[in-house]
């Protein structure tokens, strides 16, 4: 079985490659060597390769930065995903795409389902959107939503709250962190875990269920997070104490994007067919914050 990965030197691309089953012949393409704003050298790496799987762990994630670069964001995130599952659909191959709870407006009060209205508040989540609805048209096709993804890779929450908390401390001032977006951490190694067992169960891609919820058990605010993630890492010797973490309400830290206030997703499907169980996302963050070696 032949797998290309899409954006492998991302924190999931490197978090599948760093879980990759044994004999699976794994094709790894960074952003720069598989480049979405490309779609003719895209195509041709795919009509060359003949994968029987791809999985798209690339995208335009800056949220903020997104608001102001609509084109741009629409063709990486929407346009170009779509013309590569197309491709594969012609070539007998399947597609997973990874998308995010931003395609939610954040006014339910409860979990979101899979089948739940779309309506994303900023230019981001419109572009997962779209792509989730282009992607419905074609038969070889699963996107997996998930939620505040992390790992000991990249650029994340986790590592800048690592930084922000050893910062603070030497500065002898508080870290202020918002309190009123609510969803669920989840760990790039439990959503690669996903990937991976939808790879090998040939149920899944016969099932007519196109859309999936992966995040990790639990709920948690930004301010939750960050004070676990101070705590854990002062467990592991990363940090040499805790800053004072101080809850602050989004309209005190205004941004150009919007954000959902709830966003906390329904994995109860996914659990049900891959027959797998959902760890506490503090449980994960433990497993995270223990291979960083250090905090730069």
């Amino acid at each position: 079985m032949r797998v290309l990965i899409i954006g492998a030197n991302g924190q999931l691309g490197k978090c599948l490659t760093d879980t990759k089953p044994e004999k699976l012949d794994l094709i790894s393409y960074s952003k720069e060597e598989f480049d979405l704003l490309d779609i003719d050298k895209c195509l041709e790496k795919i009509d060359r390769d003949k994968p029987n799987y791809v999985i798209n762990a690339a995208a335009y994630t800056a949220v903020d930065k997104a608001e102001t670069d609509k084109e741009i964001v629409e063709i990486i995130n929407a346009q170009n995903p779509y013309k590569i599952a197309y491709k594969l659909h012609n070539l007998g191959g399947k597609f997973i795409q990874i998308s995010t709870d931003f395609v939610f407006s954040g006014l339910k009060s409860s979990p979101y389902k899979t089948n739940d209205d779309l309506s994303p508040l900023n230019e981001y989540g419109k572009s997962k959107a779209l792509c989730e609805k282009l992607l419905l048209e074609l038969n070889n096709s699963k996107t997996i939503r998930t939620s505040w993804l992390y790992s000991p890779y990249g650029k994340n929450f986790c590592l800048t709250m690592l930084r922000l908390h050893k910062s603070c401390l030497e500065k002898k001032v508080p870290l202020r962190v918002v309190s009123d977006q609510i969803s669920c951490p989840t760990s790039c190694f439990s959503l690669s875990n996903v990937c991976w067992k939808m790879i090998n169960n040939n149920e899944i891609f016969r099932n007519n269920q196109k859309i999936f919820h992966w995040s990790d058990a639990g709920v948690a605010s930004w301010y939750d997070f960050a004070v676990a993630i101070g705590e854990i890492g002062l467990k592991f010797g990363l940090l040499e104490d805790n800053s004072k973490v101080l809850p602050i309400k989004s309209k005190n830290f205004p941004t150009p994007a919007k954000r959902p206030c709830f966003s906390l997703l329904d994995s109860s499907d996914t659990c049900d067919l891959l027959k797998l169980e959902r760890n506490h996302w503090r449980f994960e963050l433990e497993n995270v914050i223990e291979q960083i070696e250090f905090i730069n």
